[in-house]
């Protein structure tokens, strides 16, 4: 192909997918990209590509790497090592290429930036000589931010601090530009959160909502050599709500001030297609005299691979710098921009063993579980991972009994049981009494635990619930529970066996007529608790039953009385078909 005919097709490509990147131009004045570069413009270019989708509406609900631009204090909600590489177009033909990383600490997230703006390397044609005067001025951006939760799952804060600098020395005798800039910037940020579901289950249904503040471009004059002055800087103070309905829509509102600027309100949303793929869309109106100054539209899709998540982002802006008004047709500008997160979502648990966090909120469906995990994912995981101090019944059954100054737990409508003593320093706890002798043999799996998000608070609620699911039997008088020791040779599953085929074969071997499976889920970020438990009763040909109870850490004891009750109805109803 000629090199006439590639530049034809290029320039084709680049018109029909909006880039506005032209190939035939006339040649620029020097100093064009100037303006872009600079302090005052490259310090307010919006990082992140979900957000800038969302018509930049982040302050109130900055819970991805964009919070290190939008809100600091949105760090703390991030609980695994991020990464995001992405390209911004800008004005004035620069290009701005920036890496975005967030790192958890045992106490709140540290967050690193880092910006590189420049002329991007088009061919401008004058007189058959390609020109490009701004191609070698440049700036940049290093920041470094840390964000904290002031009071868990209420209150978060944060700073960034910021390092600016820029060189436009490439250009000719006379230019009426600083040659360079340089400055330390310091951007503040709060943001607040309230969950109804922390407070009743029957809140679930009502949206989280958020808000945030942020002061941003905050500028301690150094005495620098070049330094960026204080009229060359343009402080924000930004303002943010936000309404979610989790794990389905968004709804983003921000108020962006700053001085000699009209006050801007920006719009977002963000709705999910499926627990892989995001659209989003918003704009952004000035207070005044103009219109709409943007419209904004995105899209992002993803999945975890192997216990990391795996993310590509694009969004696009079309802007109109006299406002939209009646005319679509004025002069206008669309920028793309394109991204790709890796994170590594593993969260230190039990005895510090890293475990993959596979199932959160973006790109692999925080509570997926409950449409797509297979029941065999929890019957192999209570299997596999069982060890001969798991099995121990009296492990369980005291952790279910070591509650100082509370009675022991009771299923709804059961008389109250004797309350038990507080333990002396050194005292161990007092032996179950013997169960009552039942005819049918029930095997209770301990309890599988997988922290989906954060920490969480008590690792001995596995062994409380499983505890009191084995107080049950011994109380019911038709089961009796198999010898502890027999759990640990269950057999494991083997590749493509098919799971109504395990079962069987889990219960010959045990010789049990009923077997129950349990897993919890624990949200540490949100104090959501969520266990699932599977019933297999001798001669069914799949699952007997199954069951799922939902609560919050923050009434701990209300949820295990939940999970008691639920498990006595079930095991009870499926004994009773044995008769």
């Amino acid at each position: 192909m000629k090199y006439a005919q590639k530049k034809v097709i290029l320039s084709l490509l680049f018109l029909l997918f909006g880039f506005n990147l032209p190939v035939f131009a006339a040649a620029k004045a020097d100093g064009a990209s100037v303006s872009t570069l600079s302090a005052q413009n490259a310090l307010n270019t919006p990082l992140g590509v979900r957000s800038y989708g969302m018509g930049m509406a982040q302050t109130g609900n900055a819970n991805d790497l964009s919070a290190l631009y939008y809100n600091p204090a949105g760090l703390a909600t991030i609980n695994y090592v991020e990464y995001g590489l992405s390209y911004h177009g800008a004005s004035n033909d620069v290009a701005g290429h920036s890496l975005l990383m967030a790192i958890p600490l045992p106490y709140g997230s540290l967050g690193l930036t880092g910006v590189f703006n420049r002329a991007q390397d088009n061919e401008y044609v004058e007189k058959g000589v390609n020109t490009l005067p701004d191609r070698n001025k440049y700036s940049y951006i290093a920041a470094l931010s840390y964000g904290a939760p002031v009071w868990a799952r209420k209150i978060n804060a944060g700073i960034n601090i910021k390092w600016f600098g820029a060189n436009f020395q490439d250009s000719p005798t006379g230019a009426v530009y600083p040659q360079q800039q340089k400055g330390l910037f310091i951007d503040l940020g709060l943001l607040g959160t309230f969950d109804p579901s922390h407070y009743s289950d029957s809140l679930r249904w009502l949206p989280r909502m958020s808000g945030g503040f942020s002061a941003r471009n905050l500028h301690p004059l150094m005495k620098f050599d070049n330094e960026v002055g204080s009229g060359d800087n343009r402080e924000e103070y930004n303002v943010g709500v936000s309404m979610q309905f989790p794990y389905k829509v968004m709804f983003n509102v921000d108020a962006v001030n700053a001085m000699n600027v009209p006050t801007r309100m920006r719009y977002g949303f963000e709705y999910w297609l499926a627990h892989f793929l995001a659209i989003r869309g918003g704009f952004t109106q000035a207070m005044g005299a103009d219109n709409f100054k943007s419209i904004h539209w995105g899209v992002g899709f993803g999945e975890t691979v192997q216990g990391s998540k795996l993310s590509f982002e694009y969004a696009a802006a079309k802007e109109y710098p006299d406002g939209v008004g009646v005319n679509f047709e004025k002069p206008s500008v669309t920028y793309h921009r394109f991204a790709f997160h890796h994170s590594f979502e593993t969260i230190d648990i039990e005895n510090g063993r890293p475990t993959p966090v596979r199932f959160t909120e973006r790109y692999s469906h925080r509570y997926r579980f409950a449409r797509e995990l297979a029941p065999r994912e929890i019957i192999a995981d209570t299997v596999t991972t069982l060890t001969p101090d798991q099995a121990s019944y009296d492990a369980a059954i005291a952790a279910a009994e070591q509650n100082a100054q509370k009675p022991e737990i009771a299923p709804e409508g059961d008389a109250p049981q004797t309350p038990v003593k507080p333990l002396k320093p050194g005292q161990k706890p007092t032996p179950p009494k013997p169960f009552t002798v039942g005819k049918y043999i029930v095997a209770v799996f301990p309890v599988s635990l997988e922290v989906v998000a954060g920490r969480t608070k008590n690792y001995s609620i596995k062994e409380k619930l499983r505890g009191n699911f084995l107080i049950e039997v011994g109380k019911g008088g038709a089961g009796r529970l198999i010898n502890a020791n027999k759990l640990v040779a269950a057999p494991k599953q083997n590749p493509g066996e098919l799971e109504s085929a395990y079962l069987k074969r889990i219960q010959q071997a045990l010789g049990a007529d009923l077997i129950v499976f349990s897993k919890l889920f624990v949200d540490g970020n949100r104090g959501e608790l969520k266990l699932f438990t599977l019933y297999y009763k001798k001669g069914d040909t799949g699952l007997s039953a199954q069951s799922e109870v939902i609560g919050s850490d923050a009434d701990e004891m209300d949820f295990i009385r939940k999970a008691t009750g639920r498990f006595e109805k079930e095991h009870k109803a499926l004994l009773e078909e044995l008769k």
